[in-house]
């Protein structure tokens, strides 16, 4: 992905998380609590909210050169963001994906239309 330079963001955190639960009105406790987490399975650490994941992202998209305005996104969540993280996100062209900063996995991947593109 070549488009704009490598956007970086983190460490996330349980108090962002927590913003985040407020923000969305949601209280699903794998965002809020270790234990929760752990007992849904999904590791030791809280999960961070799918949204704000999205907006890591949509914050890369937004920093590079666009045409017009940002009219549709199209999202594809394919793992948990969680509590420490550092994310890196990555853009070509019409579409991005979101990293661990140490990993080639994507964790979420979008592809975008700007202003009267097909």
């Amino acid at each position: 992905m070549t488009d704009a330079p490598t956007f970086r963001f983190g460490p996330v955190s349980g108090a962002d998380m927590a913003r985040w639960c407020a923000l969305l009105n949601d209280d699903n406790e794998i965002h809020l609590s270790r234990d929760a987490a752990e007992a849904a399975g999904l590791g030791p650490l809280r999960i961070n909210p799918g949204p704000a994941n999205l907006a890591v992202l949509m914050n890369a998209l937004l920093d590079g050169e666009n045409e017009g305005a940002l009219r549709e996104v199209e999202a594809r969540f394919l793992g948990n963001v969680r509590e420490g993280d550092h994310l890196c996100a990555r853009r070509d062209g019409g579409s991005a994906a979101l990293y661990r900063a140490d990993e080639e996995a994507p964790l979420l991947t979008a592809t975008f239309r700007f202003g009267d593109q097909e």
